[in-house]
């Protein structure tokens, strides 16, 4: 799928006053397990994917036609995301953010 950042340009990345909340919360959560810099990790490297290439990030859920949006979800271990890409503007809204439980690996 060509995406409108293949023609130059970063896409801007928006979210509500209330997901910029739930981020600062799930930051102070994973601080106390001893995850916060895992996390800072994950949410700097999701950033740049939603910057840079959100439409190869993660996987399609579907898409919302009067919106002219595809909604797709994503994870670098601790974070998981659910987002929303324009399909006419570079344009990323995220929807959710959430921590995972600690993996074993």
């Amino acid at each position: 799928m060509s995406s409108p950042s293949s023609e130059g340009g970063e896409y801007q990345v928006r979210n509500s006053g209330a997901i910029a909340q739930a981020f600062l919360q799930l930051q102070r959560r994973a601080i106390r397990e001893g995850r916060g810099p895992e996390m800072l990790r994950a949410a700097r490297e999701i950033y740049e994917h939603l910057r840079r290439d959100p439409n190869e990030f993660g996987e399609p859920l579907y898409r919302l036609p009067n919106l002219r949006m595809r909604v797709r979800n994503g994870v670098i271990r601790p974070l998981y995301v659910d987002f929303a890409v324009c399909e006419d503007r570079l344009l990323v809204f995220i929807k959710a953010v959430r921590l995972l439980s600690p993996g074993r690996d």
